[in-house]
């Protein structure tokens, strides 16, 4: 009876760990846990490194961003090399976009709902991310192969890495906890180019990923910052005329 016990133990053992393991089933748990929410808050970093040659450059942006069904958001970017950075707020009737370098102020109507503000047309994004799966991008029309590769600690939290090859060729990795967030995503994108091998890594760590956040009445409100012109099309500065010798 006992070596049957074991037999049993180590079968359940082997599909349960079979399971845990399964990138589809870990896929499928992350786009349901974004879809189940009304509102998603996220804090993050992002590193984009740019390899030509021997040539490198790096830009660091800092990010945060509110969503709430159906049609509000307040996002900011700002890159570590430059004063300001970019807002986008939707109040549910308006949409301010705020522009620092230029002091400028785009008004227009929100549109109906967050897919219609994230996306400037009908196409979708190429990644696998919390916001694509929480306006409802589904992961198996990106996704050509998946597989998990390894387990790492983030923010004290658990993780399992999720390895994608992405329609475009190019190579994903997720880092998922066992409520299906994301805590880190990198994408590594490589092409032919004049002056060698071009490299494209995106790496965005997030310092805080909250689900259905609770936030003050007026979150949502915007207004035109003191020294900020209102346009209805961005105006960009001209550059005066180059003096000839």
């Amino acid at each position: 009876m006992e070596r049957f016990l074991v037999a049993f133990l180590f079968l359940s053992l082997c599909v349960s760990s079979a399971f845990a393991q399964n990138p589809e089933a870990l896929l499928s748990k992350t786009f349901k846990a974004y879809q189940s929410l009304s509102g998603l808050r996220v804090r993050s970093t992002i590193v984009a490194e740019q390899k030509v040659g021997d040539a490198s450059m790096k830009r660091t942006i800092s990010h945060e961003a509110t969503y709430q069904r159906p049609n509000l958001l307040r996002v900011k970017w700002v890159e570590e090399s430059e004063q300001g950075g970019m807002t986008v707020v939707s109040d549910g009737k308006n949409l301010f976009t705020q522009i620092d370098a230029l002091k400028q102020v785009k008004k227009e109507a929100a549109p109906k709902t967050l897919k219609e503000i994230v996306r400037s047309s009908d196409r979708q994004s190429l990644v696998v991310d919390g916001l694509s799966c929480f306006i409802g991008e589904g992961w198996k029309d990106k996704v050509t192969a998946a597989k998990v590769v390894g387990k790492e600690t983030l923010n004290k939290r658990s993780t399992k890495k999720i390895q994608l090859t992405l329609k475009d060729g190019s190579i994903q990795i997720l880092w998922v906890d066992e409520k299906g967030f994301i805590w880190r995503s990198q994408r590594r994108l490589e092409q032919d180019h004049p002056g060698g091998r071009l490299t494209l890594t995106i790496t965005e760590t997030f310092s805080e990923v909250t689900a259905n956040p609770k936030l003050p009445k007026d979150f949502f409100a915007y207004k035109v910052p003191t020294g900020f012109k209102q346009v209805s099309e961005f105006q960009v500065p001209q550059m005066p005329p180059r003096q000839q010798r």
